[in-house]
């Protein structure tokens, strides 16, 4: 029995319950991801731990818990926000949380979870995107982490409707992957390398953009080195047989084609390489590309400047604008490879992505949640996204982006004649490099009010400001994380 597992009803009443039905779930985990049915996650925390947990934002940090999902009870879990969206102290919508089970107690899981995380949903795709993405994918068969709906009580208090994400973690490895002892390196906010262009031999140069998870050794990093470095340096007439011994290469494919059908732009395979995990099966001696956080989807333009219907072409699927990517390059430049994945997004289109098919799935989602969406105590919109101001607009907007890119799809894959031009990006950094901007600013001004001195990181900003404009986003982005650091070590202080 899992250390810390209690169960409130007896097992023999469970047994004799089991022993009257004609089926059992094999999985506690299959039924707590169910796509058909909203979960009910309940959470007890001390008061001063809520607001522990507040006043240390921009720092997210854990405090303890309970955990309630059924007849399932963990004392003693640890809890903290999640995601850049549930950072700020100031942010009117429900914040994120992150559940670890076994921070407290190493041996300690929730039916073999580490960790559960429960998503907040208020970006582009709203509370739809994610889970309707990581279907698809599975059906498709590729290695992705499942994606339902939960509803969330703290100390007994309704705090909305969440998406429940399954964490990509060791549980995770151990569940899914053919090596439970795999490489596993994560892809959060990007930096340095993080589109996969090798930028050198040093492992130094890539640590912002990728952090090896546990069990990742130094010579696994030598190894996400070398895999940049065939990316980028192999010969042209040997790059096909390369990457293919060295990647997934079809399910990287069909993963491009998924994507870009979702409008799921905040990836490596659209305009900002990040959101991803690379897992390399050592037994294999192969790398894997497995997308995440998909909560951005099926809106047309994003920060009203990103173009994702217009300028994601179907047939040629690196954006016309955004940062540049070699593997994505490469692939293009490689007619057998392009034709390849041409195959498989036609297939994909039809099968997932056909309009009634899709929107009549849309529907179910909604309908699912729809009720509890009614009594949800935040407000009813996507916060990056102006058309919409409550979920029958959301869901409208939603089909209306279903049909036109479907429409325009089957045309481009039909007729994929010359490849668009590249055009100058949108003015402004990226999204993921905003969203350190912003918690930059809102740290220094925490620095402010607590009477500490701002003056190192006044210096640090007034060399990002320059390279902002020049548009130098990498050099930035390494000032911006020097300034971050000192004022998460001098935040500490003040606590």
């Amino acid at each position: 029995m899992d250390r810390h597992l209690r169960y409130t009803v007896p097992f023999v009443a469970i047994g004799a319950a089991l022993a009257a039905t004609s089926f059992a779930i094999a999985d506690p985990l299959d039924d707590f991801y169910r796509p058909d049915h909203v979960q009910e996650v309940r959470l007890q925390i001390a008061d001063a731990d809520v607001q522990r947990m507040v006043q240390a934002l921009p720092r997210r940090i854990y405090v303890p818990a309970s955990f309630h999902w059924r007849d399932t009870e963990l004392a003693n879990v640890a809890v903290r926000f999640k995601g850049n969206s549930s950072s700020n102290r100031q942010a009117p919508f429900k914040r994120s949380y992150l559940i670890k089970f076994n921070e407290y107690d190493k041996d300690a899981r929730f039916f073999g979870l580490r960790r559960v995380s429960l998503d907040n949903g208020i970006q582009f795709g709203s509370l739809f995107s994610e889970p309707i993405v990581t279907e698809i994918l599975r059906a498709e068969g590729i290695v992705t982490h499942r994606a339902n709906y939960a509803k969330l009580f703290i100390n007994g208090t309704y705090r909305g409707v969440y998406v429940n994400v399954e964490r990509i973690d060791e549980s995770f490895l151990a569940s899914h992957l053919p090596d439970p002892k795999g490489a596993l390196f994560k892809c959060d906010e990007g930096g340095p390398g993080c589109n996969l262009q090798f930028i050198g031999e040093t492992r130094d140069n890539y640590e912002k953009a990728f952090e090896p998870k546990a069990g990742t050794s130094k010579q696994d990093q030598d190894r996400l080195i070398e895999f940049i470095k065939i990316i980028n340096q192999a010969p042209a007439d040997e790059f096909a047989e390369r990457i293919e011994a060295t990647l997934e290469l079809d399910d990287f494919l069909r993963t491009t084609a998924v994507l870009l059908f979702a409008g799921a732009f905040d990836q490596l395979t659209g305009w900002n390489p990040h959101n991803y995990y690379l897992y390399r099966d050592n037994q294999r001696s192969r790398w894997r590309y497995m997308p995440w956080d998909l909560d951005v989807g099926f809106s047309a333009t994003a920060f009203d400047r990103i173009k994702v219907l217009d300028d994601w072409h179907a047939a040629w699927p690196a954006p016309r604008t955004g940062s540049h990517n070699p593997l994505m390059e490469r692939i293009i430049n490689n007619p057998a490879m392009l034709r390849r994945y041409r195959h498989e997004a036609r297939r994909i289109l039809d099968e997932h992505f056909e309009p009634e098919h899709l929107t009549t799935i849309v529907d179910g989602k909604y309908a699912l949640i729809k009720q509890d969406l009614q009594n949800d105590p935040f407000p009813h919109r996507r916060a990056t996204s102006r058309e919409a101001e409550d979920y029958d607009q959301i869901v409208m907007s939603i089909k209306e982006f279903i049909r036109k890119r479907y429409a325009a799809a089957r045309q481009e894959l039909a007729d994929p004649g010359e490849r668009p031009p590249r055009v100058n990006p949108p003015q402004g950094p990226p999204p993921q490099l905003a969203a350190k901007i912003r918690r930059l600013q809102d740290g220094a001004r925490a620095m402010q009010q607590n009477g500490r001195g701002v003056a190192p990181i006044e210096k640090l900003m007034r060399q990002i400001g320059p390279l902002l404009q020049r548009q130098k986003y990498q050099e930035a982005e390494m000032l911006i994380d020097r300034a971050l650091e000192l004022i998460d070590s001098e935040l500490i202080n003040i606590r």
